[in-house]
This record gives C-alpha cells, structure tokens and sequence, in this order.
C-alpha cells in the first residue's frame, strides 16, 4: 500500500504541562499516528491500532511550523482522525490501580470509591487523554513494560482515551497509552492498547 501522511494527535508545551516526564532541555512533544489499524506493527507497537510517532523537540527550533498539516491519502476509521481542537491543561491526582497500593490502603480506597461514585472506580481509573500519571488496569493485571534498550520499568507518558468530544476511538472504545523509559527519552516506547 502506498505511504499516507501522518495525523498529529498531541502537541504539549512543557510551560502548559510540567512534571517529571520532561528531558533535559525538551520542551515541545509531538505525538503523531498513521491513522490506519496496522495488523502486523513494528514491535514496540500495539497490534490492531494506529502506528504512532513520539517526537521530542525544542520549540525554538521550530522555525517552519505548518499552518495546516497534510491530509492523509486514505485512512481506516473517522475515529483515527482527531478533531482540531485546543486543550487546557487540568492538573489532577492520579493514583495508581488499587492492585498496585499496599494492601493496608485498599480498604481506605474501597470506601473512598463507594463514597465517591456510583460504583465506578474514578480514583484510580481517571478517564481521558492524559500526560503522566498511572496506567488503569481495569482489563487485565498490572504489567511492567521493560525498556528494550536498557531494562528500566517504563512509565506511562501519554493516554489516547475513546472519547466523543475529539472524535477518537481506539481498539473498542479503549485506551492507546505509550509508555517511555525514564532514563533517556531517546530510547524506544512502548505502545500498549488497553
């Protein structure tokens, strides 16, 4: 099949998120998709997904930026192809899944969790698109993604959420997360669909 341009997902200033998950001197990441399901992906790819791309810039060397990028040449699903639209960073808590606190703290959790909702988990399941914070486990058990380059346990970057208001829908109204290791960013993701 002929090559199709890339679709921009996440454009983040390090001024309008800032934490832990920022290199030494980055402050722009870029994450872009093919907007394709891709069946047999690259490795560190999730299966039956779009393949993505992590970049990790300094915005003054954005000296070309495109006005409007390019319309990919075909694509599998409307829901590969996000709305344009601006997001206004949100701080908020994020805990990890309750498998991954002490045991002496989930029984807090599960009052807290009664308390709060409507049985739904919303204190360690925080719905959306996100940067950093803690993977939801709520498929399968926790697992660590081991970077291939070195062995650190990868931390989670970024979350694509299913989500009506962007017009994005992953796998089966899933989660598309990519998780980084935290000792070089220039070392190779893993993308996990959840």
């Amino acid at each position: 099949m002929p090559a199709t341009a890339m679709v921009p997902v996440a454009q983040i200033f390090r001024r309008d998120a800032p934490g832990p998950w920022w290199p030494a001197g980055i402050d722009l990441l870029q994450i872009l998709w093919c907007p394709n399901e891709h069946w047999d992906p690259p490795v560190q790819q999730a299966d039956v997904s779009p393949v993505l791309e992590v970049r990790w810039r300094r915005a003054a060397d954005v000296t070309s930026p495109l006005t409007t990028p390019p319309s990919p040449s075909r694509y599998d699903e409307d829901g590969y192809l996000p709305r344009a639209c601006a997001l206004t960073a949100e701080p908020v808590t994020d805990f990890p899944f309750r498998e991954e606190l002490p045991a002496e703290l989930r029984p807090r959790l599960e009052e807290l969790v009664r308390e709060t909702g409507d049985g739904g988990d919303v204190i360690t399941r925080l719905a959306g698109w996100k940067l950093g914070g803690w993977p939801s486990w709520h498929l399968t058990h926790p697992t660590v993604f081991p970077c291939g380059d070195c062995g650190t346990a990868m931390t989670l970057l970024f979350t694509v959420a299913s989500d009506d208001e962007t017009g994005v829908i992953v796998g089966r109204h899933g989660d598309l997360r990519i998780f980084t290791c935290p000792t070089d960013h220039r070392h190779a993701f893993q993308v996990d669909l959840h």
